[in-house]
């Protein structure tokens, strides 16, 4: 059975019609995942993905949500 590796996820969340989050904004929600995961902070991240936007609605107000995880 092979071991897991941990790695980070996270949501990014804007206002409906916003533009797409800068890869900065995606790399900072990933570095407060990997603390909040107790793991070891990352200089630099070889590889991540996003995905979205997609739109949700959270108590009336619309917005496009972004899925970041690590490669």
């Amino acid at each position: 059975m092979s071991r897991a590796i941990a790695t980070a996820l996270a949501v990014v969340r804007v206002p409906k019609g916003a533009p797409r989050p800068s890869d900065e904004v995606f790399r900072a929600a990933l570095q407060e995942d990997r603390k909040r995961l107790g793991l070891e902070e990352a200089e630099a991240f070889a590889d991540f993905a996003v995905s979205g936007p997609y739109p949700v609605l959270v108590d009336g107000v619309e917005y496009d949500e972004y899925v970041v995880w690590e490669r």
